[in-house]
């Protein structure tokens, strides 16, 4: 039996478990502790053949863990001990015989315990071949070793099960400071190297454009506006590594784009900004992470529907090269961050429904890496440790936390909850530069009521709920109220109502995690139900309490319910082979029909007298279909809308139809269309366009919803 806890050779390497170091002539690596873990098991076992499993229980001791893990882990392995050797081939992979998996190939032997592997004179003892004189001599040793072997497998296990906890002190990050004060928003920090000054975009007012602003960490409330220049929409920097360059996100129309300007760090200004990369206006967003002085990462749209890729510039040639090609239907890598060491790179990855996972990019030799990390919500950015072994990200529960790239494991190393997003380990001190939460996401919605155009009304409006959370659907009910679904920062929904001027919290919803956004609601006129469609299922929702009920069939994926005009029935969008189609269910809940005349529609309205109006997929126009003639056409020509699963982008009522629309280089606005004319009537601008319409009693009021600009602030948690 090997020693695994000295010095052992296996072929031409010298193994030193203790340093995690292996060394072959002249040449000498450290590789990472799991992977000498893995080596010492092919070791002790290296007279049969090891499966996944193997190394799932006695390993990793986690019969979770994944697959990719584990072959990257002996991909690592393998490369390193080819690094040292590449002549020879030390772990095979097996497969047939209704088995597979690894062998150690190479002769396995430990040193005698009086003498070191550099001592040319060491008596090299072959562990497959001892001598009978020596019987006595190896049992005692074999018992030892057992001993250590199963101290060393429940310690493994301890540490496995309790993250560590009981072993590692690990600091509870738990005092959380305002860091800066600027009025209204900051957002999308970007710490210098050597943890000295940070940089970061602050928007005033909701009227204002997005600056740039720069502050020592010395002396973090006073702020220094980076460019003296009005009106840029600058956003998202990203600071090299020196220190003398920032890159970042320019969006003053006409001038999208990726810019970089040289920076002075004693004023914190910066000058001579240039743009590097011309963007189309889709590009809200621009995750920018440097490699060097010449080199930076960036993830961008190439067109408004496909995913965000990451692409690496170089700033000599004026070149770009596609580095990752996530899933066409997923929305793709909205993220990345280089390690300090320049050999990681992290990423966000969202599939289709905004599901997360965090990715490693070994960028010396281009291979993704899946880590098994999942978010169920956007917390939008990462950062490494200092010494580029750990990842740190705020979990799904809002927890900041840190992903080990050694072993595989996330521990939580903060017990605050919600406390911001976009956690920035500072370079050199035991602290982290946070953004403080708006929610859900970048904003805060509130909902205004607006004097209708169309019945008198002169277009004024005020604001009738801020809740301060993300309210994300609203629907008309009786009393002229309506009730709303807002959004908390854990992405759990909560169910409200607005009666007689005021807003309340309806306590009998259940709020459940699995609840995720898109979601609609409609009510079913003249009762006290109302129906939310959500997470590809609905519920029947008490309006008064918010007693919840299952309505619809498991196993079905159903969007944008609403109810027909008799109530008997309820519309339904679903899928069928990723394109949309619309169905019918009736409203106890079966059984549920295809509608095959209302091809690619998204979203079913009844009307009334015999009319329905659909959207389509993919588009933005409303259509009419005649239930008589069994004949459709289209009605009103869109340019856009922000939701394809809403219910309420246009509500109808007998008289016509109101809609929203952003027409191609026009403001977003609620427009009216007339049945008796059949002309569409501008009504007013609105300033966002989250698709909601809701109409007051005899249509005196429109209610909409709206961004709302709440002040908040960077965060220093230590």
């Amino acid at each position: 039996m090997a020693k695994f806890n000295a010095v052992f050779r296996l072929g031409n390497i010298d193994v030193d478990p203790k340093t995690d170091q292996l060394k072959c002539a002249d040449k000498q690596i450290e590789i990472q502790s799991m992977a000498m873990k893995v080596l010492c098991y092919f070791c002790e076992h290296s007279d049969r053949l090891i499966t996944r499993d193997n190394l799932r229980d006695d390993v990793w001791k986690n019969t979770a863990t994944s697959n990719h893990t584990i072959n990257n882990h002996i991909y690592s392995l393998r490369r390193n001990l080819g690094k040292l050797d590449p002549d020879v081939k030390y772990i095979h992979t097996v497969t047939g015989g209704g088995t597979s998996g690894y062998r150690l190939s190479e002769t396995l032997v430990h040193y005698d315990d009086t003498q070191l592997p550099n001592d040319e004179s060491a008596e090299l003892v072959t562990v497959t071949t001892p001598t009978v004189a020596n019987d006595k001599k190896i049992s005692k040793k074999t018992q030892r070793f057992g001993r250590l072997m199963f101290a060393a497998i429940v310690a493994v296990v301890c540490f496995t099960v309790l993250g560590y906890s009981q072993f590692i002190q690990t600091t509870d990050y738990k005092d959380v400071q305002q860091l800066t004060d600027l009025p209204g928003r900051e957002q999308s920090a970007s710490v210098a190297a050597d943890g000295n000054f940070f940089v970061y975009a602050n928007k005033k007012t909701k009227q204002q454009a997005w600056e740039l602003f720069a502050s020592s960490m010395d002396n973090p409330s006073k702020s220094v506006k980076v460019f003296n220049s009005e009106g840029n929409r600058d956003n998202f920097p990203s600071i090299a590594p020196s220190g003398q360059k920032i890159a970042f996100h320019r969006l003053k129309d006409g001038e999208e784009g990726i810019y970089v300007a040289t920076f002075d760090r004693s004023t914190l200004k910066a000058s001579q900004e240039r743009r590097v990369i011309a963007l189309e206006p889709n590009n809200l967003s621009t995750s920018i992470s440097w490699l060097d002085e010449t080199h930076f990462y960036y993830s961008i749209h190439e067109v408004s529907w496909a995913p965000k890729k990451i692409y690496l510039f170089d700033i000599s040639s004026g070149l770009s090269e596609q580095v990752s090609s996530p899933a066409l239907n997923s929305h793709g890598d909205f993220a990345n961050t280089v390690s300090p060491d320049k050999q990681w790179m992290a990423i966000l990855r969202a599939d289709s429904y905004w599901d997360i996972e965090l990715i490693l990019y070994d960028i010396t030799i281009n291979r993704f890496i899946e880590t098994g990390v999942k978010l169920s919500h956007l917390r939008l950015n990462v950062s490494f440790s200092d010494d580029s072994k750990s990842v740190y990200f705020i979990d799904s529960n809002g927890y900041l936390s840190r992903f080990d790239l050694a072993s595989s494991v996330t521990t939580r190393i903060s017990q605050q909850q919600y406390v911001g997003y976009w956690p920035l380990k500072i370079p050199g001190r035991n602290q982290f530069l946070l953004q403080q939460d708006w929610g859900l996401s970048s904003l805060t919605t509130e909902i205004v009521s607006v004097k209708n155009p169309v019945v008198g009304g002169d277009g004024t409006r005020q604001v009738v709920v801020n809740n301060g959370l993300a309210i994300r659907a609203i629907e008309g009910v009786n009393d002229g109220g309506f009730i709303f679904a807002s959004v908390k920062p854990n992405r759990q929904l909560e169910l409200w109502r607005y009666k007689e001027g005021k807003a309340y919290k309806l306590d009998e919803f259940i709020e459940k995690a699995d609840y995720r956004y898109p979601l609609s609601l409609h009510w079913q006129q003249g009762s006290e139900q109302a129906l939310l469609t959500v997470d590809g299922s609905c519920r029947s929702i008490n309006i008064n309490t918010g007693k919840d009920s299952p309505l619809c069939p498991k196993g079905e994926r159903l969007y944008a319910g609403t109810y027909s005009a008799d109530l008997q029935s309820i519309y339904f969008a679903t899928f069928d082979n990723n394109q949309s189609k619309a169905v019918k269910m009736a409203h106890t809940g079966y059984p549920i029909e295809p509608l095959p005349l209302l091809k690619n529609a998204n979203m079913v309205r009844d009307g009334g007298k015999g009319i329905l109006y659909y959207r389509i997929e993919p588009g933005n126009d409303i259509y009419q279909f005649d239930l008589t003639t069994q004949k459709s056409k289209k009605l009103i020509g869109r340019s856009y809308i922000a939701n394809g699963y809403t219910t309420n982008d246009f509500v109808v009522v007998n008289d016509g139809i109101y809609f929203m629309d952003k027409p191609l280089e026009q403001s977003n606005a609620i427009y009216y269309y007339d049945f008796s004319s059949n002309k569409i009537r501008y009504l007013f601008d609105t300033p966002n366009l989250y698709p909601n319409i809701v109409l007051s009693d005899e249509q005196q009021l429109i209610y909409l919803l709206q961004s709302a600009h709440n002040d908040t602030h960077l965060l220093l948690l230590q």
